[in-house]
């Protein structure tokens, strides 16, 4: 009697186009009464099948002469178009980080314009009334906001570095949410805080555009599906 496994592995090596250990007449009258290996068979067939592989008219089962065009042929397009999108994303935050830099060097410019009226010199001398803390405090604050503005250029040069001024920039927009909570329970808030966190979250917006059309759209869907996928 012709053992189950020799037959099945002779219709395996069949299907794969590889030589059978057996000859097709003993393998085809064993599987005209054998339903485990007739079973075993159709399954296998509609493995191939769903591999998308052609079967040749003897049954076995070879890949398309232009399988590699095939496969580019059918990735090629949805490339292109993330490609395209990416290219599309990271220009247009680059132009929004250039000019979020430019707003931060302006209001960096008007501490230093507020610091001077805060402490006139006259002769060398303070003029009276000058509040030189004050003034020197401002001008540390015009100085934070032109290193701002310089890290928003770099990373619109440069955006493969926007992952460190995101981090820093996150951290301070949640102190300075957290602040802005505070007086405004305690009823003082001002304007210029409201403004300055709003531009503060327009920079964030920005670097977040720049990370996700440089490198985040991997990364995002990477952790998508990770967070999608079933148990081993």
């Amino acid at each position: 009697m012709i053992d189950h496994e020799k037959v099945q592995a002779a219709l395996s090596a069949r299907i794969d186009g590889e030589p059978s250990p057996l000859s097709d007449d003993i393998v085809d009258s064993h599987l005209a009464v054998c339903e485990d290996c007739q079973r075993f068979h159709d399954e296998a067939l509609a493995l191939s099948r769903r591999l998308r592989f052609i079967e040749p008219d003897d049954g076995g089962m070879t890949p398309p002469a232009d399988l590699s065009e095939v496969i580019i042929a059918g990735v090629e397009p949805e490339w292109r178009r993330a490609a395209s999108a990416r290219t599309v994303g990271l220009a247009v935050s680059r132009v929004l980080l250039v000019i979020a830099g430019v707003l931060w060097v302006v209001w960096g410019i008007q501490l230093l314009g507020s610091a001077g009226g805060l402490n006139p010199v006259i002769d060398g001398v303070s003029a009276p009334g000058a509040d030189p803390a004050t003034a020197s405090l401002l001008v540390d604050a015009a100085a934070v906001r032109f290193s701002f503005a310089l890290g928003l250029f770099t990373v619109a040069w440069k955006p493969r570095l926007v992952s460190s001024l995101l981090v820093v920039l996150g951290a301070l927009w949640t102190f300075l949410f957290g602040f802005l909570v505070r007086d405004f329970v305690l009823d003082t808030v001002e304007s210029g805080q409201v403004m300055g966190l709003l531009l503060l979250l327009l920079t964030l917006l920005s670097l977040a555009w720049a990370w996700l059309s440089h490198h985040g759209y991997v990364s995002v869907r990477a952790l998508l599906r990770e967070l999608g996928s079933g148990p081993v």
